[in-house]
């Protein structure tokens, strides 16, 4: 258990810090507990995502094995199983879906994708310090289902006219904040080597 909380706090940890420095940057306060609760659905889904579903290293790890990882798979289209195809297209489609819902900047689907690629990008890449594979066939099927999730939050606020109509935002790359400074901080200060 001491695990889970300890990689959950070094995920939140930056987007927090970064939050209570600028949350009186929200002026409408009926709505800043309620964009808060979000920024924190947000961050959730983005740890499950980050380190419970995809496993990324850290540089405790790198200095641990003393190498990055040489398996990488640059050949898309070449996992086998489509389920693995499917698990990821799944596991990216609420970031397609959350990003438009809490922050109007990302009512796009080009900036929406392009988020989608970069998490699964820095995902990967974070893979190789923990000796797992880095895949192409995952940066390309988490970006298809970051676009899947967009296409659903289009469908979602078609049918439901006032979704998302309240939300606020703090600055324009808040949500860029979030993901990456979480990513940053399971990279720089989660060691799971502290409690053996």
């Amino acid at each position: 258990m001491q695990y889970y909380i300890y990689s959950l706090v070094c995920f939140l940890l930056p987007g927090t810090v970064w939050l209570i420095w600028n949350k009186g940057m929200i002026a409408d306060k009926a709505y800043k507990v309620r964009h808060i609760i979000w920024i924190y659905i947000y961050l959730f889904y983005g740890y499950l995502t980050v380190q419970e579903a995809a496993g990324i290293g850290t540089i405790w790890d790198l200095i641990a094995y003393g190498k990055l990882d040489n398996s990488i798979n640059l050949i898309p289209i070449s996992s086998e199983g489509a389920m693995t195809y499917i698990l990821n297209i799944i596991m990216f489609m609420p970031f397609g879906f959350l990003l438009p819902l809490i922050w109007k900047n990302f009512r796009n689907a080009k900036k929406v994708v392009l988020m989608g690629f970069l998490m699964s990008l820095a995902i990967e890449i974070c893979q190789l310090f923990n000796i797992r594979t880095t895949d192409i066939d995952d940066l390309l099927m988490n970006t298809l289902g970051t676009l899947v999730g967009y296409c659903c939050w289009k469908v979602f606020s078609l049918i439901f006219r006032n979704a998302g109509t309240k939300c606020v935002e703090i600055k324009k790359s808040e949500p860029v904040i979030y993901i990456f400074g979480g990513i940053l901080g399971l990279f720089l200060l989660y060691n799971w080597r502290v409690f053996n």
